[in-house]
């Protein structure tokens, strides 16, 4: 396995619902992500969000999103130029 291809990225859908919900379970996650609200199919939708699934040699370990900065009023990044994209990220699987 290359480095190019030892990681993929597919976007969240429905169907990732009961993984995300346990992933965002677990202490390492909530000790940094901090919200006890489960995401739902309208979060998937919100088009200000592209939401991924991060996997290594097909195996799903980790959740990332990206936004715009612009896309809330007061967001603490909306000093930086229009078209600016924040990341959250997280590791799911403890192993």
């Amino acid at each position: 396995m290359t480095a190019a291809n030892r990681y993929s990225f597919r976007k969240a859908t429905v169907n990732d619902l009961p993984l995300l919900t346990a992933w965002q379970s677990n202490p390492h996650v909530r000790a940094w992500w901090g919200s006890d609200e489960s995401y739902d199919a309208a979060d998937l939708a919100d088009p200000r969000v592209a939401r991924w699934i991060v996997s290594t040699a097909e195996r799903p370990f980790a959740f990332m999103q990206d936004y715009t900065v612009h896309g809330w009023e007061d967001h603490h990044f909306a000093k930086l130029p229009r078209g600016s994209r924040g990341i959250d990220q997280y590791i799911g699987d403890p192993e």
